[in-house]
């Protein structure tokens, strides 16, 4: 599994998104089921598939503490499937498609209950559903206390490091960005992403999904060095810190891949005129929906998300005072990204407003 790949793939979803409100994705959860369906399609769906993906599916993230990822596939009775799909769905990960509760236990034992439900209807038509689930809980190395300053009522955190390095300015085509690195006990690490005052949503995330080199360190900035939303002020510890204030959050969406249906390769394979996939069975299939669950919340503690996504296929014709501080309030929208450490492939990504604020 490629970070490249996923980032690229994340980006360009995010790119494509109405709006400036709260969101919340993961391109590591459609990814797999892109990868895997362009190895089971005709063409031109297979083409398509596999430049969407980037790369041929070669099995999951490899499960970590933090992290669980799982893929199901489900089909009605009368839906045979080819043999060689055993080589990327086992007979392990399939069941019958009976019922939507089927989908929904699934869904809750492999997310811990963060998510529900199953994202796609179960209508007459569906012939057979291929799902992603992954859930990602991570514990801070360093905590946050819950302040007793609001801001409208919002349940807000702060803490103090003593890692500089943590605070980071990186350029970017759109403008200078600034990156906190909130780092988890195991493999997982949570970036914040702030831009100027101004810069959107899309930009800012896709942005965050594209640095290069290391930027500039929390040091430069101590020393007078810009970054947004970074102010040096003057604190009551004995040593240099970065403090970070930032809002208590917690976003869920569910998205309609269709409405992006050439980011995901999924233009041909939803033409219900024919049958796209002789790989998966000989009963012509189509892509008829395809959809994600996602959630993110950020607590005093850690980071919890989870997502589900979903296909589902239909006949296809059929310091001492005076020391300084780096400090941080993100009082304005900003971004997220959870990454895998040592791949760097992102896990999730969204962005926060005021509806996403916890309150008290």
């Amino acid at each position: 599994m490629d970070a490249q790949q996923i980032s690229r793939l994340t980006a360009q979803w995010i790119r494509e998104l109405p709006g400036e409100e709260s969101t919340v994705l993961s391109g590591l959860g459609v990814w797999p089921l892109l990868a895997i369906l362009a190895e089971l399609a005709d063409e031109p769906a297979r083409s398509e598939l596999a430049a969407a993906a980037g790369a041929q599916y070669e099995g999951l993230l490899a499960s970590a503490p933090e992290l669980r990822m799982a893929l199901g596939l489900w089909t009605r009775p009368e839906v045979p499937l080819e043999p060689g799909v055993d080589k990327v769905l086992p007979p392990e990960i399939r069941g019958v498609l009976a019922n939507h509760q089927v989908l929904d236990d699934w869904v809750v034992e492999q997310t811990g209950g963060l998510i529900q439900r199953m994202p796609v209807m179960l209508t007459p038509d569906v012939l057979l559903v291929l799902a992603s689930a992954l859930a990602l809980r991570i514990t801070w190395r360093l905590a946050f206390r819950e302040t007793s300053f609001t801001e409208g009522g919002t349940r807000w955190l702060q803490r103090s490091d003593y890692d500089l390095e943590s605070v980071r300015r990186y350029e970017s085509p759109g403008g200078p960005l600034t990156v906190i690195t909130v780092f988890g006990e195991g493999e997982f690490d949570v970036r914040l992403v702030m831009g100027e005052p101004g810069r959107g949503r899309n930009a800012v995330l896709a942005a965050v999904l594209d640095l290069e080199g290391e930027g500039v360190g929390g040091a430069a900035l101590l020393a007078g060095r810009e970054a947004p939303g970074v102010e040096v002020i003057e604190s009551m510890s004995g040593r240099p810190t970065a403090i970070l204030s930032m809002p208590y959050f917690e976003v869920d969406v569910e998205h309609d891949l269709l409405e992006h249906a050439e980011v995901f390769g999924l233009v041909t394979a939803t033409d219900n005129s024919r049958g796209h996939f002789p790989g998966l069975s000989p009963m012509p299939l189509a892509v008829g929906q395809a959809r994600q669950a996602v959630m993110a919340r950020f607590s005093a503690t850690g980071f919890e998300a989870a997502a589900v996504t979903a296909f589902a296929m239909a006949p296809g014709s059929a310091p001492t005072p005076g020391a300084q501080a780096l400090y941080v309030h993100l009082d304005r929208p900003f971004g997220f990204v959870a990454v895998h450490r040592p791949t760097g492939i992102p896990v999730i990504a969204g962005w926060v407003t005021e509806t996403a604020h916890r309150q008290v």
